[in-house]
């Protein structure tokens, strides 16, 4: 959708977005075998980047081009796709490891899990809606989980690891690590 590439373009001239990979992403990358990764929502490229220098070939997918032309071109292994995810068809079975970090589409959920390889890590993090409190980094309730709903959504997932807490700073955030059963 064009007025979410401008909004999402407005954000990355605006604002400074951390390089770090997310705390999550580094603590279980390793459950997953090097091979193929997709980063949904890639911003500007922090997690991509990491996995790449970890071995992974990644899909890095996201909406914003300002957001893409920020990331380092010289990354071998690297794949930059400027896409809206209402659009993207994430590919069945091909992705060792997908990694979906502060950005929250349900429609992609079955998606997700047909896009995992058997064998396959899924990492999620995002935010989490709070009975009572307005979220100051989400504007639109729609883009907040509900209590348990990531954990319900990815089921068929043998779960790993999933906890609902507050961050450091306020906000609440829902975090999953799933496997695909082989």
């Amino acid at each position: 959708m064009k007025a979410d590439r401008v909004r999402w373009n407005q954000k990355y001239q605006d604002e400074s977005h951390p390089l770090e990979p997310s705390n999550v992403v580094k603590r279980f990358f390793r459950m997953a075998k090097k091979g193929r990764a997709l980063d949904l929502a890639c911003r500007n490229g922090r997690n991509a980047l990491f996995l790449v220098g970890k071995g992974f070939t990644v899909d890095a997918v996201d909406i914003s081009d300002i957001g893409l032309h920020s990331i380092p071109r010289r990354s071998e292994g690297l794949n930059l796709i400027c896409a809206d995810l209402d659009d993207y068809d994430i590919p069945q079975e091909k992705f060792d490891l997908i990694i979906n970090i502060r950005h929250l589409n349900r429609r992609l959920f079955p998606y997700i899990l047909e896009g995992l390889a058997p064998g396959g890590i899924l990492i999620f993090e995002t935010y989490l809606e709070e009975k009572g409190k307005k979220s100051k980094k989400i504007s639109c309730r729609d883009h907040l989980l509900r209590s348990n709903e990531l954990l319900h959504s990815f089921l068929p997932l043998q779960i790993l690891y999933y906890i609902e807490k507050r961050e450091k700073g306020g906000a609440a955030i829902a975090s999953l690590v799933g496997v695909r059963p082989k």
